[in-house]
Parts: C-alpha cells; structure tokens; sequence
C-alpha cells in the first residue's frame, strides 16, 4: 500500500483523506469548476446545518476568553529543512503552522473516557517522512503562546522567562530553586531564565494532567474536552 501524495507506504492513494480534502478545498476556491457535480454539496449543507449549534456555543466561549496577545519566541531553531536559508525559512512556515480540529459533536456527560486514537485523517498538514518536534499554541493566562515544546522526555513543566515576562504575572509569585516555582491554568511550571527557541516545555506531569497522548509521527497531541477527543 503506497501514497503517492505523501510518497510513503500505510495508505493507498485512493484512501488519503488529507488529498481528498486538499481537492475539497481547490473545489471550495473555484479552481475544479467544471469537474464538479453540482448535486453533490448537498450533504455538505445539511452536516453543517447539525454542527451550527455546536459550532455557535463554542464561539462564545471563545468569546468569553479572547487571548490579550502573541507571544513569539526571541531566538528560533531548526529541525528540518536543509541547510539553506531559504529553504529552512518555507518549512519552518509549513511545519509550524497550527491547525484546529473540530470538537467530538456530543458533549462529554461523565463515565467511561473516550477511547483516543491515531489514524490516516491525522497525517494532514505532515510532510512524511520527518524529524520534526511537536511544537504547539496554547492559550496561556489569555495569551496567545507560541512554541511550546510537547516532551515526553521531560520530567518538569518549563517556562522560559521571556515568555513568562510577557504573560504581567506579578513577580512575587515566583520563589528561588528548588520547589516549583509558578503555577496557573492548573499547571505548575518551572521558570527558567535561558536562552531557548521555545516558549515552553510540556513535559509528563503536564501532559497526565491533561490526559494528553501524543503522537511524534502524526505531530498531534490529543487529549479529552467536554466536548469528547
């Protein structure tokens, strides 16, 4: 079994998903007018007619906690791309960009967790093969934080101080060495004031806390919401 839009093996051409909703996406921008039945987005209107109550609750909740700002990193890194300038630049914009995937449709209501799984639909937006880092965007203290590492490897959740600088948590929440040192969003970090490409570190007891599963190969962290995987 071969992709030829992902040039490696575990799927056939016909099974990708992510080139059939590359296709969607050209119909969408008019580019295969005169290839497409005129019929066929029907279905399309009705789902998207059963996702709008969902898709509204979730707007105002996004609403409810618009990010005060952008945290970008002051030094950068490279983990593909060649050794060209130029070349590293167009995959470090491919590789980092961060996409949003829609919320299970039914709302969480306790009992059983939900199974997580990895499949083909996941590979979207991956340029195979790869030795890239799972980096993320989360919204830290109504920030908006760029570049934070995903490392199972790490014990300790780490926060650079050039980050934690732009978030105006008063000072005096930190304490020196030794114990953790600052704590928010129900996550305990540990400040550290060096130089790094990143913002942050997620580390294990970030990632238990959140009931996190990571995949390095798919470049995907998924863990469970209200609203399901």
């Amino acid at each position: 079994r071969y992709c030829r839009y992902h040039r490696d093996h575990g799927h056939d051409t016909e099974e990708c998903r992510q080139l059939k909703n590359q296709i969607e996406d050209l119909i969408r921008k008019g580019h295969l007018r005169r290839y497409v039945d005129r019929d066929a987005p029907q279905g399309r209107r009705e789902q998207r007619r059963e996702e709008a109550p969902r898709q509204q609750e979730e707007q105002q909740q996004q609403q409810q906690q618009q990010p005060r700002g952008v945290i970008h990193t002051i030094s950068g890194g490279v983990a593909s791309g060649g050794d060209h300038k130029n070349g590293r630049k167009a995959y470090g914009r491919q590789s980092l960009a961060v996409q949003q995937v829609p919320h299970s449709k039914r709302l969480r209501t306790g009992g059983d967790e939900e199974v997580i799984t990895f499949s083909e639909a996941d590979y979207e937006g991956v340029r195979l093969p790869h030795d890239d880092p799972v980096v993320v965007t989360l919204l830290v203290e109504l920030f908006t934080m760029k570049r934070i590492l995903i490392d199972s490897g790490s014990s300790a959740d780490i926060l650079y101080k050039h980050a934690f600088d732009q978030l105006r948590i008063p000072a005096d929440q930190l304490k020196p060495v030794k114990t953790p040192l600052v704590g928010f969003t129900e996550m305990t970090f540990l400040v550290v004031d060096t130089p790094s490409p990143y913002n942050a570190i997620v580390g294990r007891s970030g990632l238990n806390l959140l009931g996190a599963i990571v995949s390095t190969r798919h470049l995907v962290v998924k863990f469970p919401t209200r609203f399901g995987v």
